[in-house]
């Protein structure tokens, strides 16, 4: 039961595999009946001879069948192999048959000057080992066939004078790693130029001429650094010349001629060290000769520009004889004459020279590479070619129009702009001016300028009245600046202005009746502004006026009656001007008047009333307000010279004794200087001096100089100056010199300043004089800031007057009468170091005048 399944499995799998064997036997057989079927080469040819003879039957008579194929006209073998077919101008009118693509070992196809038609075979690309190909001068039509990138051993192709037409392949920028020459001229090829074929490194000529190119040089055919001749003429291309071309340094001859091309000549191109022959006549090139040319004058023998209208400009003079006389570029050009945009090409470029990028917006007209803005804008070029500078229009070779509306640049200076004569629209908003940047007065000779627009810029000065010259002037917008000044009545004389706007600016003074003479005005802003006075009756006369705002100023009076009978007015807006007072005129309807925020509806004598009694009490409570913020200033300013004084005075007793020497003995008339010595060498700190009588005091300011004694007489209280003293050795006081004055009931410490009471028979004025003072002096506050300058003149000498020791005193002083040797030799020790103007005061003293 098991061997019958298995056999019968069997079974059915031999005959599921058998239609399979039978197929692949069936495919074996026509594999070899195909290897048996392969054409010879004499089939090839004689297939090839009889699509390509056409209606010339008599050609080729000697290819015939069962001929050697080696042996015919025109044909070269290697062996048995063909390697070559060379058939120029054999009068072939047929077409071109794709099989020929099966004689692979073909390095050679020459069949130039016929008359094959119909299309390129795109099976030829399998003829890998094909080198030069021939076919120019037939009557080819079709494509250029994109799959011959893949002719790896091509290494020239012709293709010239044939019907040829589409576009250059983007492919063949790969076609043959040593491809020299193409040459697709006089055909109909359409499209651009692939700038891919920059990649065809060997490549030595390109002929391209006489075809529907269109599109711009590609810059990447700079690259192209073995080309010889590069021929372009008589195409539809556009654009500029590449400076990138200038890198061709090989090149002979370069033909761009009967294009379409636009734009300056570029200074690169001076770079061409080996170039023979330029010709760039008929397109519309624009300029002059630049400088770097003249290097082209080694071997540049000819070059030609002419009929190129807008070249103009002197010849550099080693060249003027290629170009003027081999090249004839006098005709149809302005060479050796003056550019008429020159001078409109200066006073741009001046204008560029102040200009700064202020935003991203700017970095666009930097082409993206951070550099300044206005790129385009450069030394030697045309702004009036049809590649025109950025923002610029013309007319006639002048600039017509400037618009570089949002540019986010920041502009240094106006004036410059004064020199273009033939300037009809000139747009800046959205910019920004330097601080510096005023409207220039020079403006007003622009005498064929109709449109101005500067707003929002940040202009400020004031409005020139010579701008009443520019007759042609119909929009000026000033708006949004810091313009100020008075609106100039000289601006009457624009009888053509039918727009303009003066809103949001700081402008002052009033309304000109003059600008009455404005006929063809239709809307007038000077809103937001710091305008005054009355409304003018005169200004009934601007019959085409539609548009009327005033607002937001300081406008005053009654509106004119006259103003209803105005018969274009649709919109009047006097809001937010207070003193706009009287009645409120009837207007006709479809007139839109806003008076918001005014006195309309009130007598003008009232508000005139109102609005001086306003402005009266304004200025008194201004000036009460400045001379309270006098005052305070002024006791701010004193309270700060009274702290910085008494951190002075503080940082001054902290780092000095306060303690008194006591000297034994009277300070009268005779009276001996021992104590005083002994104190001097043990230390003084302090030197307290007093007088009890005129003579006494006398006598103190002879025996010591830097104390200025004042006369106590019997009722007054006695006054001393301290003066701070130390010796070089800088010793302590000694035990027991320190003590207190006589008159005090307590004892004082050692080192402590002590100000006694007043006494009972002190005025009560002066009481309280002494006690302020004895407060002020226990405190170490100097005195002489709170005594009267009289006094203080009388009783203290200034720290600059005092000396900078006893014997400098000594000698101002003179000798001093009765002073034994040793006294001056103590007073000769002694060294003033600093002087504190501070005082102290001391009850009554003893009528003898001692010391205490």
């Amino acid at each position: 039961m098991g061997s019958r399944s298995c056999i019968t499995n069997l079974a059915n799998a031999q005959t599921a595999l058998l239609p399979i064997l039978l197929l692949a036997l069936g495919s074996a057989a026509a594999l070899a009946g195909a290897a048996r079927a392969a054409p010879s080469p004499a089939d090839v040819l004689l297939d090839f001879a009889a699509a390509a003879r056409g209606a010339a039957a008599d050609a080729l008579p000697d290819w015939q069948p069962g001929g050697d194929p080696c042996t015919w006209s025109g044909v070269t073998c290697a062996g048995a192999a063909v390697t070559e077919l060379r058939l120029p101008r054999a009068g072939l009118q047929g077409t071109l048959h794709p099989d020929l693509a099966l004689l692979t070992s073909l390095r050679r196809i020459d069949l130039a000057g016929n008359e094959l038609s119909g299309r390129l075979p795109a099976r030829w690309a399998r003829l890998g080992a094909l080198e030069r190909l021939h076919l120019d001068g037939n009557r080819l039509t079709g494509a250029l066939p994109a799959t011959w990138n893949m002719l790896e051993g091509i290494e020239y192709i012709t293709l010239a004078r044939n019907r040829l037409n589409g576009t250059l392949p983007v492919a063949w920028s790969s076609m043959g790693a040593q491809l020299y020459v193409v040459d697709l001229s006089g055909n109909a090829l359409a499209g651009p130029l692939p700038p891919a074929w920059g990649r065809q490194r060997m490549l030595m000529r390109l002929g391209l001429a006489c075809n529907n190119l269109t599109g711009p040089l590609p810059r990447e055919w700079g690259r192209l650094g073995r080309l010889l001749q590069l021929e372009l003429g008589g195409n539809a291309l556009t654009g500029s010349l590449p400076a990138e071309w200038g890198a061709l340094r090989q090149a002979a001859s370069v033909d761009l001629a009967g294009n379409a091309l636009a734009g300056p000549l570029p200074p690169a191109w001076g770079g061409m060290a080996g170039l023979q022959m330029l010709s760039l006549m008929g397109n519309q090139l624009s300029g002059a000769v630049p400088a770097q040319w003249t290097a082209l004058a080694d071997r540049a023998y000819r070059v030609s520009l002419a009929d190129n209208p807008q070249l103009c400009g002197e010849v550099p003079a080693p060249l003027s004889g290629a170009v003027l006389t081999s090249g004839g570029s006098a005709r149809g050009s302005r060479l050796g004459s003056p550019c008429s945009w020159q001078a409109d090409a200066a006073a741009l470029l001046r204008f560029k020279a102040g200009v700064l990028a202020a935003s991203a917006a700017a970095a666009a007209l930097a082409g993206g590479g951070g550099g300044a803005p206005l790129a385009d804008w450069q030394q030697g070029s045309n702004p009036c070619s049809v590649e025109a500078w950025t923002g610029v229009s013309c007319r006639g070779g002048r600039v017509t129009t400037l618009n570089l509306a949002n540019a986010g640049l920041r502009v240094a200076s106006l004036e410059p702009l004064a020199s273009l004569k033939a300037l009809q629209k000139l747009l800046l908003p959205g910019n920004a001016a330097a601080a510096a940047a005023s409207l220039p007065a020079s403006w007003g000779a622009l005498r064929q300028l109709a449109t101005l627009d500067l707003s929002g810029m940040g202009v400020a000065g004031a409005l020139p009245a010579s701008w009443a010259g520019m007759a042609a002037l119909k929009q000026l917008r000033l708006h949004g600046n810091a313009l100020t000044g008075s609106l100039p009545a000289e601006w009457g004389a624009l009888e053509g202005l039918a727009e303009l706007d003066l809103s949001q600016n700081a402008l002052t003074g009033g309304l000109p009746s003059l600008w009455a003479t404005l006929g063809a005005l239709t809307r007038l802003d000077a809103g937001a502004n710091y305008l005054a006075g009355p409304l003018p009756d005169a200004w009934r006369e601007l019959g085409s006026l539609q548009e009327l705002r005033l607002v937001s100023n300081h406008l005053s009076g009654p509106i004119p009656a006259s103003w209803v009978r105005l018969p274009s007015l649709t919109r009047l807006d006097l809001g937010s001007n207070v003193g706009v007072c009287g009645g409120a005129p009837t207007w006709p309807s479809g007139t839109q008047v806003s008076t918001q925020a005014t006195s309309l509806g009130q007598s003008c004598i009232l508000v005139g009333t109102s609005n001086a009694l306003a402005g009266a009490v304004m200025g008194v409570g201004l000036s009460v307000t400045l001379a309270s913020l006098c005052a305070v200033a002024a006791m701010a300013v004193y309270v700060r010279r009274q702290r910085v004084q008494l951190a002075v005075l503080q940082r001054e007793r902290s780092a000095a004794s306060f303690s008194e020497f006591m000297g034994g003995g009277s300070f009268g008339c005779g009276a001996k200087l021992a104590g005083v010595q002994h104190g001097m060498r043990s230390g003084v700190h302090s030197l307290h001096v007093f007088a009890g009588s005129k003579a006494a005091g006398e006598h103190a300011a002879g025996m010591l100089p830097l104390a200025i004694p004042a006369y106590l007489g019997p009722d007054e209280h006695g006054a001393y100056i301290q003066v701070p003293v130390a010796t070089p050795g800088g010793g302590a006081l000694p035990a027991g010199s320190a003590r207190s004055p006589p008159r005090s009931a307590s004892a004082t410490p050692a080192g402590e300043h002590r100000s006694p009471s007043p006494g009972s028979g002190m005025p009560s004025p002066d009481r309280h004089q002494w006690q302020v003072a004895t407060q002020a002096a226990g405190r170490g506050v100097d005195l002489t800031a709170r005594a009267g300058r009289p006094r203080q003149k009388r009783l203290f000498r200034s720290r600059s007057e005092a000396p900078a020791s006893l014997a400098e005193a000594a000698q101002q002083r003179g000798d001093v009468g009765g002073m034994a040797a040793e006294e001056a030799a103590a007073v000769a020790d002694l060294e003033m170091l600093r002087v504190h103007s501070r005082v102290a005061l001391l009850g009554p003293q003893q009528s003898d005048g001692g010391m205490v």
